[in-house]
This record gives structure tokens, C-alpha cells and sequence, in this order.
């Protein structure tokens, strides 16, 4: 086998006995050939066999662990690696009005509907509430992955569903979105070419790294795939962030970062030229900025100026925040103010100290921020009663 910068060549077995009788011949004389009989004759070919095992052995890896040529489960490990996923088989699924009891809660994968036209059957993904008009719209998803049509004015039979469902209506269904093969290894492949082309960074750490620079800390930056989300769609990527910069600056530090072969998701989508000139649209989840309300009651030392006390223990808050840090899926405890309250000159004691957002009725000891939502502070959100 010869290997150099051009890559491999594999040897013969007659060109593996070749090399074997050179070096026998050095031993023996130069009358040794190797030939199927005696001691000597064996191992050389029992060398040879396993000369050609080996490298087979050494071809397949190598072909392997080169992405323009591994293929099946090599060909998704090593992609992997470099941050891009196979698309996986995906279901037609699609959204269908139902009649039954009003008020009945359905499980999921309680029902399973066939078409009259293809015979192919469906079950429901999620669990329903049917309504007191008796109706409830319900998603179905095929039993079988791959592109399998459905028409809106398709219809349907009930195979097997709770007592309670009683009828699939005859309204067009809603919300289809066909399904799809596994990417075949060649569509992978084509795939990852563009992504390189594209001068993609591979990694989870390599892309927050290099977005990092456009928030303000990492606690407000996050990136979703199935791996970090199973319910996420294989070939997905969300990227959440409270971002310093306009969103066209962002969009292009997306498209700079990120490999392009998955899809990106979210609600904020700004058009990026790529290398070669063609409009790309890059999306993702500007975080939801929530105000909280801060609510406390302090007894003053004697001597003070109440106002004066008020006015700087609501500094006193806010400087912890900033320090704090508080960001995407925080929890915000309103004990934690505690701390900078009593440590503000003429406090006496803390008796009360709450939180809420401003859409919330009440105050509470508590309150949490989901995965694209971020809270956000302000003096005038802080108030002080002074508790005698």
C-alpha cells in the first residue's frame, strides 16, 4: 500500500508476495521464491493475507473519515462533528376538525384515521379538548414517514378512536405540510459542499463564540438544535439572543457563523447576500424584553430622610441587577433583593419585597422568564413604602 501526499494506492496480493520474496532472499538466497508448500512458504503467505486485510481495513476507514466520500452512519458521525446534521425522515401531517362530546380531553395517539383515496392512516400528535360546541380542530400525523399527498378536500374514516369522537367533519383539512424521505447520502453530501463553501463554522461552541461579541453577555444568547431540544425538527437551528446591534448587522454575523445547511428558525428574518450574490434569508428570535415591577417596605433608622433612603436603596437594587445578570429563562426571586436593600445606609430592616411582570395582577414571591424571554429593570418600575 503506498500513501503520499496524493492519498493511497493498494498493493496486489502478487505484488505483496513480490516484496516478501526480497526480503527473503536476503536471508535465503537468491534462488527463494515463495511457492504453496514448507514453513517458510506458509507464513510468507499468511503475512500477505493479512497484509491485505489490513489494508482494506485502512481503505475503509480512510474513506470513511474523508467527507467527500463517507457514506451511511461514517458519512452522519463525521458531519456531526462539524455541526452539520442529516435531514431525517419526516411525516405528512396536517390539521383536521373532529366532532364528539363537548368538554372530553383526548390522549395522544388516541385516534387513527385512513384516507379513502390512499389507504394511508394517520393518528393524532397531540392531546385535544373538544369543545362545547362539540368540535375541536386536531393535528394528524402520517404512520408513514416520506412524501405521502394529502389534498385539503380529501377524506377520511375513523379506524379506531374513544367513544367520545364520534365523526371526522367534512372541512377541508388545514395546515399541510407533506413529508419528506430521509436525505440520501448524496443529497448530505451536496449539502455539506455549499455549507463549506459558504467559509460555515462547524460547532455549537465555535458559533456562540462568534456571536458572542454581539450581546452583551452570554446569558443572553442560546442556540437550540434537536440535540439541545428533542421537539425540534431534524436539520433545525433557533438561535435566541438579545442581540447590541441592529438586525441587519446580527443577520450578517448569523450568516457569517453559522453553517447554512440547516434550517434557522424564528420570527425575525432579514435578507443576507451570500458569497455569490443571491439573497439568503436569515432568521432567528430577537428575546422578548418583559418589564418587572419591584415592590418593597423598609423601616428607616432614626435620623434619616426617608426619601433620600428610598431614592438610594432603588440605586442600591439596581446596581445588584446589573451585576446580576439576569437572562434568557431567568427565575427572579425577590428575596435576592433583600441584600442590597439592607445593605443601604439608613435601612433598618427589609419587611416586604415582591416582584411581578407589568402584565401580571399580582405581586409574588417569584416569577420565570421562558427560554425567549428576558426581564428587563427600571427605577421607575421600583417601589418603596416606608414601614413605620
Amino acid at each position: 500500500m503506498n500513501i503520499d501526499e496524493n492519498g493511497y494506492t493498494l498493493s496486489t496480493l502478487r505484488g505483496i508476495i513480490k516484496e516478501l520474496e526480497t526480503y527473503f532472499r536476503k536471508k535465503f538466497g537468491s534462488n527463494f521464491y515463495i511457492k504453496p508448500e514448507g514453513v517458510i512458504d506458509n507464513i510468507a503467505c499468511a503475512i500477505a493475507m493479512l497484509v491485505m486485510n489490513l489494508q482494506d481495513e485502512i481503505a475503509f476507514l480512510a474513506k470513511q473519515f474523508d467527507p467527500e466520500t463517507a457514506e451511511g452512519k461514517w458519512q452522519d458521525a463525521l458531519y456531526e462533528r462539524i455541526g452539520i446534521k442529516r435531514i431525517e425522515a419526516q411525516s405528512t401531517v396536517f390539521t383536521k376538525k373532529i366532532k364528539g362530546t363537548g368538554g372530553y380531553s383526548g390522549a395522544a395517539k388516541s385516534i387513527t384515521i385512513r384516507s379513502t383515496s390512499t389507504s394511508e392512516e394517520f393518528t393524532n400528535t397531540k392531546e385535544y379538548l373538544i369543545e362545547e360546541d362539540g368540535t375541536v380542530k386536531v393535528q394528524f400525523e402520517c404512520l408513514t414517514e416520506g412524501s405521502i399527498e394529502v389534498n385539503a378536500g380529501e377524506t377520511f374514516t375513523i379506524v379506531e378512536a374513544p367513544n367520545e369522537v364520534t365523526e371526522i367533519t367534512s372541512e377541508d383539512a388545514a395546515d399541510i405540510a407533506i413529508g419528506r424521505d430521509r436525505e440520501s447520502d448524496k443529497d448530505f453530501r451536496t449539502r455539506f459542499r455549499n455549507s463549506k463553501s459558504q467559509n460555515a463554522k462547524a460547532t455549537y461552541n465555535a458559533n456562540m463564540a462568534n456571536l458572542l461579541k454581539y450581546v452583551d453577555d452570554i446569558a443572553y444568547l442560546q442556540m437550540y438544535d434537536k440535540k439541545k431540544d428533542n421537539t425540534m425538527e431534524a436539520g433545525t437551528i433557533r438561535i435566541i439572543a438579545k442581540h447590541n446591534t441592529t438586525d441587519e448587522i446580527f443577520a450578517q454575523a448569523i450568516m457569517d457563523t453559522v453553517a447554512l445547511g440547516p434550517e434557522l428558525l424564528g420570527d425575525t428574518t432579514v435578507i443576507v447576500k451570500d458569497a455569490s450574490g443571491e439573497d439568503v434569508p436569515i432568521s432567528w428570535k430577537n428575546a422578548d424584553e418583559i418589564p418587572v415591577e419591584i415592590t418593597g417596605k423598609i423601616k428607616i433608622r432614626t435620623g434619616y430622610y426617608p426619601n433620600t433612603v428610598m431614592s438610594n436603596v432603588k440605586q442600591k437594587i439596581m446596581e445588584y441587577i446589573e451585576k446580576r445578570i439576569y437572562g434568557l429563562a431567568s427565575k427572579i426571586y425577590a428575596t435576592e433583593f433583600i441584600v442590597p436593600m439592607l445593605e443601604t445606609d439608613g435601612v433598618e430592616a427589609v419587611t416586604e419585597v415582591e416582584v411581578k411582570r407589568t402584565t401580571d395582577a399580582e405581586y409574588s414571591e417569584n416569577i420565570s422568564m421562558t427560554r425567549e424571554q428576558v426581564p428587563v429593570f427600571a427605577l421607575e418600575r421600583i417601589t418603596l413604602t416606608q414601614d413605620n
